[in-house]
């Protein structure tokens, strides 16, 4: 995906490379923080969706 779409790193991607905190990635609607991470398998037919986390009050 950097590849394809460079200028989205930044948003989803520490400068350490990891996940930010307030960003969630979806692997064919399992969260990629209760599977493999960044390393989740994508296979060519599924869907990955990245949310931003929302809180407030």
């Amino acid at each position: 995906m950097a590849q394809e779409y460079p200028r989205v790193v930044d948003s989803v991607l520490t400068e350490q490379r990891e996940l930010r905190p307030h960003v969630n990635v979806f692997v064919d609607n399992e969260n990629t923080r209760y599977t493999e991470g960044l390393d989740t398998p994508t296979p060519n037919d599924s869907t990955v969706t990245i949310l931003a986390a929302i809180s407030g009050g």
